[in-house]
């Protein structure tokens, strides 16, 4: 039998709307993902969120 794919998501910069970060998403997880992760174009750590398609 063939594996399903999990759900892959984008994470944009909250400050400068870059996207610097994919990952995968389960399908028990409900809600936008959040993450706190360094943003190369701001050089420090700001917030990530889940991007829209």
């Amino acid at each position: 039998m063939a594996k399903k794919k999990k759900k892959a998501i984008r994470l944009q910069c909250t400050e400068c709307k870059k996207v610097n970060y994919f990952t995968n998403k389960t399908k028990n997880i409900e809600g936008k993902m959040e993450f706190s992760k360094f943003c190369n174009d701001c050089r420090k750590h700001v917030m990530h969120k889940e991007m829209k398609k």
